[in-house]
């Protein structure tokens, strides 16, 4: 791996904002367990030798309350739920404070999904591909708008 981009991953990237995640809320263990996946590959994505995938992303996300464009960018609110501990992930979108799907906007992101799927030249399954969606779908209603970039490191994410 690259060691430029690995100090950058360190200092201020992924790697950086999930150790800061973890710090107060709980231990790489708890988080593998809870995501079911192994706490090596918890400790890969710590140290910024690897990136999860966006299905792991969202797993994170939703035990952690972490904030997904946070945790992916770096910008916007750390926690969506702030005092939370690494637990039982919830079922998304199940009737919340932010309503319901805001389908113009969900329209927008599938666009947006699709044209950086084409322009990558990948193609997803239908687990991915919702994920995918159900990710950008939550970075984009934090910030009431479409982040093409957003969208485009999610893509990169799910290959």
């Amino acid at each position: 791996m690259n060691t430029g981009r690995r100090e950058r991953q360190e200092a201020g990237g992924f790697a950086e904002r999930l150790r800061q995640v973890l710090k107060g809320q709980g231990t790489a263990s708890a988080l593998a367990k809870a995501i079911a996946r192994s706490e090596g590959a918890i400790r890969k994505w710590m140290r910024g030798e690897s990136e999860p995938n966006v299905t792991d992303l969202r797993a994170i996300s939703q035990v952690t309350h972490a904030s997904i464009d946070w945790l992916v960018t770096g910008e916007g609110a750390a926690e969506a739920d702030a005092g939370s501990a690494v637990r039982e992930a919830t079922p998304p979108y199940r009737h919340s404070p932010q309503g319901a799907v805001d389908l113009p906007l969900l329209e927008a992101v599938i666009a947006a999904a699709e044209e950086q799927m084409r322009a990558a030249g990948i193609e997803l399954s239908p687990a991915k591909r919702s994920a995918l969606i159900a990710a950008a779908y939550d970075l984009a209603r934090g910030r009431n708008a479409v982040d093409s970039a957003a969208v485009a490191r999610l893509v990169r994410l799910a290959r």
